[in-house]
């Protein structure tokens, strides 16, 4: 191991393990290539992952906690780059402090699976309303796109 990449063992629960399997699903659906837990927490454990997971009320990160412990009898090892790890630790003590209780860096990363998972079912939800990111209908013209010129109506 190079000093660039934090080596982890984790003995986590099955819950973390469905948390982690179905995680790597949804993102190698999402970007068309398939991805490792190592590219994953990688990926999403940018700068902003501790505002991210913060975003979420107390309470439900709690219940997050408890309803998916992240200790359990099934071992998982990754190596991540040591801004990500950095990136995760910080969000550890950040979120420890905000829920009151220690957390460690399994918990971390539980969490940050939690908050992608989230936002992957409201963008699913959206779509499915018909809505697009910017809250814009799909069948309504962007506002940049003048399509007067182009409309045949046929009755």
């Amino acid at each position: 191991m190079s000093g660039d990449t934090r080596g982890y063992s984790l003995d986590v629960s099955e819950y973390l393990f469905r948390l982690t399997t179905e995680s790597l699903r949804l993102l190698s659906n999402e970007t068309k290539r398939y991805h490792s837990l190592t590219s994953m927490v990688n990926q999403l454990a940018g700068a902003g992952a501790a505002d991210a997971i913060a975003q979420h009320d107390v309470e439900t990160l709690r219940q997050h906690l408890s309803k998916i412990p992240t200790k359990g009898p099934i071992r998982i090892h990754l190596h991540i780059t040591k801004t990500s790890a950095d990136n995760l630790i910080e969000a550890k003590k950040r979120l420890a402090k905000e829920l009151g209780s220690s957390l460690t860096v399994g918990d971390a990363i539980s969490m940050l699976l939690f908050d992608f998972v989230v936002d992957q079912s409201a963008s699913r939800l959206l779509s499915k309303l018909g809505v697009d990111e910017a809250g814009r209908p799909h069948d309504e013209p962007s506002p940049d796109r003048d399509t007067s010129d182009n409309v045949v109506r046929l009755k």
